[in-house]
């Protein structure tokens, strides 16, 4: 506890510097700026506009019950993350749980994955939301040129944010995160209770489909694409070093922001579908924006603007949310010794107090993922398949751990099983996003997922075997072994409740 001679935040500086590193990023942000990051990374609205058009299209209305499903498997792989980020509360998530398990060159590569990930979703949401940008300043008829460009556009309003600072940041995603919690809350209830057009049997209504034949395929490409919806409950991991009390704030902030966002998505949709004029036309693509539409529908043209400018405000606290992530893992892999040039990337500006080179370097990679956003099913795919990737390896590394030990519970029991359900979901959730469906594409686009993996995996191959950057952790920072409990006893801990305040 914190004394008059021991001030707030000694204890995770300590904390820190018993797993090697030196307090470089500033430790400022409480529980509600935590959630706001997860929150903003999943986002209500930049999920439900990438996703319900192609979840209609694929399985018709009743394509609102994947979301439950896709809740439910990634509320498990939440609750194994909320352990792991209170076992180690260090920036890099990911990376950093995979390496302290099961040692460097694992953790490398969970690492290497991470990166690509975060690149490629940061990518995919600057490229959607450049459109509505463009829609937002009256730029309607958008050719690939100018979608490109307002892209790049938008990419660097996310690079601006974040290479200014956590202070910018946090205001900025607050911001954010109230604008989407009024429209997707108010908007939602709105079009339920009061502009419902369609009866709730359409929910539970199999409907007829374009190509012939059962059912269950076309609700499993729904639940593909409704696995982009809830990307980002980690980015809670990602900030533990800028958090205060993180080993206790981080693990609340992950689990309240999956299952707010949860629920918020679950009632918008159900009111963009029941709102919905013409469901059968949405389902045969011929409404080219069902949310736009179920939303003009109800509220009158009068809402367009004031809509598109909430839509956009949402793409940007989600891509500010995203970069912030995906720079905490580069400083976290820089700092290690992982990457090329990493003492550029690893360095933190006096100024603000922020890893700049790492923000634009960020911006930089995600800019040039564009040449893969030539078809926007395309992207989501490759962006949601490369983040399953990413979580299976601090999974794959309990369960490997636990294999290992002889059949000795490296968890308690009840924390494993957690552990080896979520393996089992990411591994069926994987499998059934890399799955080719779009046969009217080239095979390079269908197959996006193996193929798009596939090459950074060759490309992660070359320079682990040409350089041996694990070789590099315990040189450039960081220790192994922690003077913290067992993982069994940490991980398995319930997080207690927060003391009452006399």
């Amino acid at each position: 506890m914190a004394t008059a001679e021991t001030p707030a935040g000694h204890g995770d500086e300590q904390q820190l510097a018993e797993f090697g590193y030196k307090q470089e990023l500033p430790r400022v942000l409480q529980l509600w700026t935590n959630w706001a990051v997860g929150f903003a990374f999943i986002s209500p609205i930049v999920g439900l506009y990438t996703i319900v058009a192609l979840g209609a299209t694929t399985a018709g209305s009743p394509w609102v019950w994947s979301l439950p499903v896709v809740i439910s498997g990634q509320f498990l792989v939440a609750l194994v993350y909320a352990r792991l980020s209170a076992r180690w509360p260090i920036a890099g998530g990911i990376y950093q749980w995979s390496r302290r398990i099961l040692g460097p060159a694992f953790g490398w590569w969970a690492g290497w994955a991470y990166i690509w990930a975060l690149i490629v979703v940061l990518s995919t949401t600057a490229y959607a939301g450049g459109g509505f940008f463009g829609q937002l300043v009256g730029i309607n008829n958008q050719s690939t040129l100018t979608h490109l460009l307002l892209a790049l556009a938008v990419m660097g309003m996310f690079t601006a944010v974040n290479a200014v600072g956590l202070w910018v940041l946090r205001y900025t995603v607050n911001i954010g995160i109230a604008c989407e919690l009024v429209a997707s809350v108010g908007i939602g209830l709105a079009l339920v209770l009061v502009f419902r057009r369609q009866s709730f049997s359409i929910l539970v209504h199999v409907p007829k489909l374009a190509t012939p034949g059962p059912y269950l395929p076309a609700f499993l490409g729904a639940v593909a694409f409704t696995g982009w919806a809830f990307l980002g409950f980690d980015a809670c991991g990602g900030l533990s070093e800028e958090t205060k009390d993180a080993s206790r704030q981080v693990p609340r902030a992950t689990l309240l922001s999956i299952t707010s966002v949860g629920a918020v998505m679950m009632l918008s949709a159900l009111g963009l579908t029941l709102a919905t004029r013409n469901p059968a036309a949405v389902q045969a693509g011929r409404v080219a924006d069902p949310v736009a539409s179920a939303v003009m529908g109800a509220f009158g043209s009068w809402a367009q603007k004031p809509f598109l400018a909430v839509v956009v405000i949402g793409f940007v606290a989600c891509g500010i949310a995203e970069q912030a992530t995906l720079v905490r893992v580069l400083y976290s892999f820089s700092r290690d010794g992982m990457l090329p040039l990493s003492r550029v990337w690893r360095t933190v500006a006096k100024r603000n107090e922020t890893p700049v080179y790492a923000v634009l370097l960020s911006g930089v990679l995600a800019s040039l993922a564009f040449v893969y956003a030539k078809v926007l099913a395309v992207l989501v795919d490759f962006a949601t398949g490369a983040y399953y990737i990413a979580f299976l390896f601090p999974i794959v590394a309990i369960v490997i751990k636990w294999a290992r030990s002889g059949g000795r519970p490296v968890l308690t029991r009840r924390t494993q099983v957690i552990a080896t359900a979520a393996l089992v979901w990411l591994i069926f959730e994987l499998v059934n996003i890399s799955w080719p469906r779009q046969t009217s594409l080239p095979w390079y686009e269908n197959w996006a997922v193996p193929v798009g993996g596939g090459a950074l995996a060759i490309l992660g191959a070359v320079y682990f075997v040409l350089r041996k950057p694990h070789r590099n952790f315990g040189v450039a920072g960081g220790v192994l072994t922690d003077p913290q409990p067992a993982l069994a006893v940490e991980v398995a801990a319930p997080i207690q409740a927060e003391p009452q305040e006399s």
